[in-house]
């Protein structure tokens, strides 16, 4: 087992995590030239110094470090003469500080990096949305050696076929997306634009509160969503993945060593939301108590939040799944069939999930909200 974990650039977060199968960790300046992947204002502000400082943490425990350059959109720039050269540069610099790989996700940048620095190891990032293994081997053949799955984790029809193609594969495990998520293009690209330099930046995603009106209004679908929990790595490990990576670049290291702690003993006893990333529910309520005394639209933001708040309180007990809960699906062709139309996940829920004490099937979802996207423009830009 490898745990690839979201840094903080704590390096108590190196020291706390030094008894665990930490084989790389992973991150960022909050803006960057391609952007990093997430919303610059949740990251930790980090001095070139303090990077360079967390990177010999790092490398002093035996870790690699990459930095993630993963945006899915660059606003066009990397058709200005100079955006090319530019970008090298900063990878370049991010070499010189200690930098060991580079996550990416544009096709033109991986070939433009490897090109230039063949020997440096590239990872296909999740932003880039490996769906099929002819996707992957193009990367491959661009350099990359490395590809990361969200979305499609529990495909394990595509596990084999990137094992099998010499694709070393990491499987994200503990982020709590929604199945098929269709906000997901949108909400990538927000991600990747505000990140950049001299782009503005939303006060919050609103593909987020996309996702997180899905669970409002279907809560059960949080068992059919991306997790993967503790307990069955193994099922990964039996298909050839041995690499299992932690989000949470935002969260403080107490959070980020519980949630390396469960993964690698591969067991979690008490409510699965503890160590997933649950945004989808957290992100909005609190982008929503921002926005409380807003007189825009007072109505909306009410409506909302009250919308939301149920969903505050859920419980996901860890020891109710029942055995082969995931071993059961990957023999399922999810990628080709409606959740409603299977139901299993929907059965488990009704065993592990309460909201507010109570299983799906007793929870009333609200009615008569407004429309979501009245809350776009109170959600920003602001300007960096």
């Amino acid at each position: 087992m490898e745990i690839v974990l979201a840094s903080n650039f704590d390096d108590a977060l190196v020291e706390r995590t030094r008894d665990l199968p930490v084989a790389s960790l992973f991150g960022s300046f909050p803006y960057q030239i391609t952007g990093g992947g997430r919303p610059p204002h949740i990251l930790p502000s980090v001095t070139r110094e303090e990077f360079r400082r967390h990177l010999r943490s790092v490398h002093a425990a035996g870790r690699t470090f990459y930095a993630t350059l993963n945006s899915s959109d660059l606003g066009l720039k990397e058709y200005r003469p100079g955006f090319l050269p530019a970008f090298l540069r900063t990878a370049e610099d991010l070499l010189d500080l200690g930098v060991d790989g580079f996550v990416i996700a544009i096709p033109a940048l991986v070939d433009a990096l490897h090109r230039a620095h063949p020997e440096v190891p590239i990872t296909v990032s999740s932003f880039a949305r490996i769906r099929t293994v002819t996707q992957a081997e193009y990367y491959k053949r661009l350099g990359a050696e490395t590809v990361v799955l969200e979305e499609a984790n529990r495909d394990f029809a595509l596990i084999r076929g990137l094992v099998r193609i010499g694709m070393r594969v990491e499987v994200l495990v503990n982020q709590s997306c929604i199945p098929s998520c269709p906000y997901r293009f949108h909400h990538l690209n927000t991600s990747s634009l505000s990140s950049q330099f001299g782009e503005p930046c939303p006060l919050f995603e609103f593909p987020i509160v996309e996702c997180g009106l899905e669970y409002v209004r279907t809560p059960w679908k949080l068992i059919a969503s991306v997790f993967i929990r503790p307990e069955d790595l193994e099922v990964y490990e039996e298909e050839g993945v041995h690499r299992f990576k932690i989000s949470g670049r935002n969260h403080a290291t107490p959070w980020l060593v519980k949630v390396a702690q469960a993964y690698a003993g591969r067991k979690y006893e008490g409510n699965l939301l503890d160590i997933l990333s649950y945004v989808q529910v957290r992100g909005p309520r609190s982008a929503l108590a921002t926005l409380a005394d807003d007189p825009r639209e007072p109505q909306v933001v009410r409506a909302f939040t009250e919308a939301f708040a149920p969903l505050a309180d859920v419980v996901i007990d860890n020891t109710r799944f029942p055995p082969g809960f995931l071993r059961r699906i990957a023999t399922m062709d999810c990628e080709h069939r409606s959740c409603s139309q299977c139901g299993y996940c929907r059965s488990v829920a009704e065993k592990v999930l309460r909201i507010r004490g109570v299983p799906p099937s007793a929870y009333h979802p609200p009615e008569g909200l407004p429309e979501p996207e009245a809350l776009l423009p109170l959600l920003g830009p602001a300007s960096p």
